[in-house]
């Protein structure tokens, strides 16, 4: 039963797998009759189109070619050059540098080794306001006499030692002592200091000094190193030729200039790592130092600097590229009051009268013209006097009716009988020296006799501060001074400042004049300060110490790809220019575009 069981089951299983063939041959037969109808049969009219395949292949392969090509035409339109960190950056000036400590500068070159090596306490902002620089805060108390200073955290000197409130003090000491004998302005020699820790300070002022702000903004040596110096040698330490500082860069090597170089040194410096405001972009400052400006027009010419701040005959300069900025200066013809004519109130007026002032400005823009003891945007709101006009018939007469007398041919003479000779003073510096050359001109047409003395300070061993300006050795000065941030002219007009240590260049004394100066720089009174500079002013006009010509103005040529300081920039001095020194390039690099 069992086998028939088997063979019955396998009978069947035969038969479901015959029909199971069937119905895959079928199907077989029927996809390969779907492939013939839809595939096979349709080749013929692949064949008819033949054409229209062989043109849009085409077409995708061309369409696919541009695509590439376009990719690597357009390439460089995904980068750019910027400018980049690595370079270096030569500026040319004129005068040696005899000191690189910060406290005796007095040349151009000086200055800007200065500037660059030190940072100041504070410093003018981008407003023309007082910023801060290595001070984090400077605070004024209720009375308005003492002043608080915080130097930032963790500055460092660029020997790594820390810079702390025993440099103010050091420094400051070393100001007030006359054996230094620095050409720093600020006068501390009646404040008394506090060390609160070793980051502030306390200035106890004798009186009231509303803008005592402005008198912080000078560098700081460092105590570490010459603490230990007597002052009177501090000058000829070996910190003068190999400093330490605090600004943007540091000291490296200098090179003695000559032969065919025609440059008289080249001062290397290098980033400074230790700089508070970080490190610049550029990797070396060099400065480049001339003894005449032809030459440096020469050197700029040829591409050996990269720029300057020295005035140069615009005529002679091929690079395109000058920017002018105004800065809070000016020049200034200083009357020598103690000197035998000029000391007569009187001779000075009609020098004020019978200078055409109008044609010692020929040449300069009616934007420069400065008539008064400050900038009238220093202190917009005071009442300026107006000024005599020009007019030699008046100052004849003034002439006449002082101590002085013509003779027949017209030469002036005094009470002894001999000639009126008036000695003028002048640094050899366009457009300075040109307009002293012209107003000489015009006081011989007045009837003087007249020596100009031009004074080259960039020649070796000229010390223009220590022979001329401190012994007061001109009758007229013609020189260029700071007016700083505020409308402050205590310190050219005070009788205080006559020394040889001051810098009262006319060696002018006025009682009242002393009061108001002094009374405006200590009084918390806006209306009281306006008050007493509008009698200063006057007073001023009046009596002549000085004569105003021209507010200063600083050219920078410089050659092409650089980055320099900002177009818009103000400037209370030239030396302002290195504010934001930490961004200045010179080398370019291959980046990439952003979307």
């Amino acid at each position: 039963m069992k086998q028939q069981s088997k063979r019955v089951g396998a009978s069947a299983a035969k038969g479901q797998d015959k029909d199971f063939l069937t119905r895959a041959n079928e199907l077989g037969e029927k996809a390969g009759d779907h492939f013939s109808t839809l595939f096979i049969r349709r080749l013929k009219n692949v064949r008819e189109v033949r054409l229209w395949v062989v043109e849009w292949a085409l077409l995708v392969a061309v369409v696919f070619l541009l695509t590439i090509v376009q990719i690597f035409w357009y390439a460089s339109s995904y980068e750019t050059t910027a400018f980049a960190e690595g370079g270096d950056y030569t500026e040319a000036s004129l005068g040696e540098v005899k000191t690189m400590n910060p406290l005796y500068a007095s040349t151009n070159s000086e200055k800007t080794i200065a500037r660059l090596l030190f940072a100041n306490l504070v410093s003018p902002d981008e407003s023309g306001h007082s910023g801060m620089e290595l001070a984090k805060s400077v605070r004024m108390d209720e009375t308005g006499k003492n002043w608080t200073v915080t130097l930032r955290d963790n500055l460092k000197w660029s020997d790594g030692e820390p810079i702390t409130a025993e440099d103010i003090i050091y420094t400051i000491s070393l100001i007030d002592d006359t054996t230094a004998n620095t050409t720093i302005l600020a006068d501390f020699s009646r404040i008394k200091l506090e060390k609160v820790d070793d980051l502030t300070v306390i200035f106890h002022l004798p009186s009231v000094y509303n803008d005592f702000v402005d008198s912080l903004e000078f560098p700081l040596v460092p105590a570490h190193i010459l603490k230990d110096v007597s002052p009177a040698l501090v000058y000829e330490h070996s910190f003068s030729s190999e400093p330490v500082g605090s600004g943007p860069f540091c000291y490296k090597a200098i090179q003695t200039g000559g032969g065919n170089n025609r440059y008289l040194q080249m001062i290397y410096l290098k980033r400074n790592d230790l700089y508070f405001g970080g490190k610049t972009k550029l990797a070396s400052f060099n400065l480049r130092t001339y003894d005449d400006a032809a030459k440096i027009v020469d050197a700029l010419n040829d591409g050996i600097i990269s720029a300057t701040a020295e005035s140069l005959p615009a005529e002679s300069v091929r690079t395109r590229n000058h920017r002018v900025t105004l800065t809070n200066g000016g020049l200034y013809a200083f009357m020598n009051t103690k000197s035998d004519i000029l000391k007569s109130t009187v001779v000075r007026q009609a020098i004020q009268r019978g200078v055409d002032m109008a044609k010692l400005r020929e040449g300069l823009d009616a934007m420069r013209y400065l008539d008064y003891p400050f900038i009238e945007s220093q202190e917009p709101e005071l009442h300026y006097p107006e000024l005599p006009s020009y007019s030699v018939d008046e100052a004849k007469k003034l002439l006449g009716e002082s101590k002085l007398y013509y003779d027949e041919s017209g030469q002036l003479y005094g009470e002894d009988g001999v000639t009126a000779n008036l000695s003028l003073a002048v640094r050899k510096r366009q457009p300075a020296q040109g307009i002293a050359e012209a107003f000489a001109k015009q006081l011989e047409e007045l009837g003087f006799e007249v020596s100009l003395k031009v004074f080259d300070d960039t020649a070796p061993n000229m010390d223009f501060f220590a022979t001329v300006l401190r012994p007061r050795d001109y009758d007229i000065l013609f020189y260029e001074v700071d007016l700083g941030v505020s409308a402050d002219a205590f310190v050219y007009y005070s009788s205080t400042q006559m020394s040889g240590a001051g810098w009262n260049f006319s060696n002018y004394s006025n009682a009242l004049v002393d009061d108001a100066l002094l009374t405006a720089r200590t009084t918390l009174d806006d209306e009281l300060r306006s008050l007493k500079l509008n009698a200063f002013l006057q007073r001023w006009v009046n009596e002549v110490p000085a004569i105003g010509i021209y507010q200063s103005a600083m050219d920078y040529y410089y050659q092409d790809n650089l980055q320099i300081y900002a177009d818009n920039a103000r400037f209370t001095d030239a030396l302002d220019r290195f504010r934001d020194v930490k961004y200045w390039a010179s080398s370019r690099s291959e980046v990439k575009q952003t979307p």
